[in-house]
């Protein structure tokens, strides 16, 4: 059995439950056998909308000496071989602690601290970039780069490969929380400058600071369509011509599926991903709101009026092409497996 340490809520997001969520499924498609572990003020629909057992465990902080022990207790109850760990809050001391009873994963996406684990995940585009080999002894496995960027299903076979002369469709992203209430700001500067025939489908979630105020703008123009608390983008993106996206893991979705997209940045812990998807002309830059947000929504404006033109987003979608995801989560669910064995 492979054991998920990872946790879900207003202050985290989802987006590490969502790729732990889909390497779990690769794993059961291999034949293994997955337990998700998480606070008790996690939101486990993911998990649940997947069918997969999960315990929960008191909130507190991972690397608590109590919360280890919970955790630890648990793998051994369970006789778990894996515990793959996706969580900002870790600590030496606890990897040192979980080690005793099984073979430790770290997924990370910064290389802020090395840790003492059996093995390291960073399927981000910059993962070259970081100087891992240097820092890490090696008995520590490296899987690094876009092949391990963990897709589930959903996005298999989904390849957008079609481009349409004129775009009549523009998901707007602002991330799970949106902390800068910048969707609002967003979707009026879109609409000064998009076609009336073009919409906006704007994703907001539960969580989000401003939400209300997205299903109030819907209500007074036709050109707003509010999508709460979607389960999965996969659906939404096939029906959408152009994204517009912070820089976060809802890029890889993106890419995945092949949407041309406009990439801003809204936290400094975006920096990386931005400068790499937009140096390698994988989405087109729409804005730093972090150093420069006065120009913020003019860069914003700019990237989707680029977009705007079919040739710019043939040479996105040619970019994108180039590098054939898909089999990102399958690779490293065969990797996990591979620590079962040993």
């Amino acid at each position: 059995m492979v054991v998920f340490r990872v946790d879900a809520n207003s202050m985290i997001g989802k987006g590490h439950m969502k790729r732990c969520v889909a390497i779990a499924k690769a794993i059961r498609l291999l034949g293994g056998s997955v337990l998700f572990v998480t606070r008790e003020d996690s939101d486990t629909s993911l998990i649940e909308g997947n069918f997969m057992e999960y315990e929960t465990v008191p909130s507190m902080t991972l690397g608590s000496e109590k919360a280890i022990n919970c955790l630890k207790d648990i793998i051994s109850e369970k006789n778990a071989k894996v515990c793959v760990v996706d969580s900002y809050d870790v600590s030496n001391t606890a990897f040192n602690s979980l080690k005793e009873v099984c073979k430790v994963i770290l997924i990370e996406d910064y290389l802020y601290e090395v840790y003492d684990v059996d093995c390291v995940i960073n399927y981000n585009l910059y993962a070259d970039k970081i100087d891992y080999m240097s820092k890490y002894k090696s008995s520590t496995k490296l899987l690094l780069g876009i092949e391990y960027a963990p897709y589930g299903n959903e996005f298999l076979g989904s390849f957008r490969v079609i481009d349409k002369h004129d775009i009549d469709s523009i998901m707007v992203y602002t991330g799970e929380l949106d902390p800068h209430e910048l969707a609002p700001g967003i979707v009026d500067s879109l609409l000064d400058c998009i076609d009336d025939s073009v919409r906006l489908r704007v994703v907001t979630s539960k969580n989000a600071t401003t939400r209300d105020i997205l299903f109030k703008m819907s209500n007074t123009s036709s050109q707003i369509i509010v999508e709460p608390d979607l389960a999965s983008y996969s659906k939404l993106l096939k029906s959408c011509d152009v994204a517009v996206t912070i820089a976060d893991s809802v890029c890889y979705d993106i890419l995945s599926i092949n949407v041309p997209a406009v990439v801003f940045q809204s936290d400094y812990s975006q920096n990386m991903l931005l400068k790499s998807l937009t140096n390698t002309g994988m989405m087109v830059y729409g804005g730093d709101y972090v150093n420069k947000s006065n120009k913020f929504y003019g860069d914003l404006v700019a990237g989707v009026k680029k977009l705007t033109n079919e040739e710019e987003r043939m040479k996105i979608r040619a970019n994108i092409a180039s590098l054939k995801l898909g089999q990102g989560a399958n690779n490293l669910a065969k990797a996990i497996l591979e620590y079962e064995k040993n």
